[in-house]
């Protein structure tokens, strides 16, 4: 396949490297060019020079490419893949958190929901709309996914005034479930069929069955689920939460309904009203910090 794939924002570490590595371990898209964009010269120079090397090493049949302008890495693309911030993450998250609080608002995180989530808003869709507009111009009929949030709001202002773009918001969440669902049914995830559903941070397992025997595994989840989460530790950068951090909501809501939520409190509890009573806080500033 001879496909060309812009990935706006590729100078994130995470993001940019991270695709560049899944594109390169799949089969469909050997002969396709990578296109590195990002507006920091540094960080996209460190990408690109990274993709090269891996290419080289893994022997790769795919070509790399890198632009500082916008306009030069959409000409021609198939596919455009968004991931960008504005201006410093994590300094700005933390305004959006906790400023709204020290009014009396009360909110679980500020990334997509609540105040929070409408200042993130106003400072990201400028940028995007922006990106949109070049890939409206440029290459109209390229499909767009999205990985930036806040997603719900970002997508609904996009899809409104560019109602002829391919736009897709993604949100790789469900992806957890890779981890844990082996671990409850003790069978390798290639032998689980799952189906999921909901919004970007906010989605729920819906049924769950094992490949070999066409048998519903959602019984034996809803049974094993409890003691599994609730002696569940994450680590992160070195760290390590106490057990069943950040399952306040998500226990609230699986003990309610009766299915599982795939996420955890820091992005459950945005879309609820009531989810900051029960919220694990302590959890989601032992992740934040």
């Amino acid at each position: 396949m001879n496909k060309r794939i812009v990935l706006i924002g590729a100078g994130s570490t995470n993001f940019g490297l991270g695709t560049v590595s899944d594109l390169f371990k799949s089969q469909i898209f050997q002969g396709s060019t990578i296109v590195l964009h990002d507006i920091n010269k540094e960080a996209l120079s460190k990408t690109e020079k990274i993709a090269l090397q891996y290419k080289e090493q893994k022997k790769v049949n795919i070509n790399i490419e890198a632009h500082l302008s916008r306009k030069d890495a959409l000409q021609g693309a198939d596919y455009c893949v968004i991931s960008i911030e504005v201006g410093d993450r994590f300094e700005l998250w933390e305004q959006d958190w906790k400023i709204p609080q020290q009014f009396g608002i009360k909110q679980v995180f500020g990334e997509n929901g609540g105040p929070g989530g409408m200042f993130h808003s106003m400072r990201i869709i400028p940028p995007i709309l922006e990106i949109c507009e070049d890939i409206s111009r440029i290459c109209p009929d390229a499909i767009v996914f999205s990985y930036s949030n806040p997603m719900q709001r970002i997508c609904h202002t996009v899809t409104t005034k560019y109602p002829d773009l391919k736009f897709t918001g993604l949100c790789h969440e469900i992806a957890s479930m890779e981890r844990h669902l082996p671990e409850i049914l003790n069978t390798p995830f290639s032998n689980i069929e799952i189906k999921a559903g909901g919004l970007n941070h906010f989605s729920i397992l819906v049924e769950a069955k094992y490949k070999d025997t066409g048998k519903d595994a959602y019984p034996e989840i809803r049974e094993k689920a409890p003691e599994y989460f609730k002696d569940l530790i994450n680590t992160w950068d070195g760290q390590v939460s106490k057990p069943g951090a950040e399952r306040g909501v998500f226990f609230e809501l699986f003990n309610r309904y009766n299915y599982l939520p795939i996420t955890t409190d820091s992005h459950l509890g945005e879309y609820l009203q009531w989810a900051y009573s029960v919220a694990d806080h302590e959890g989601i500033l032992d992740f934040y910090n």
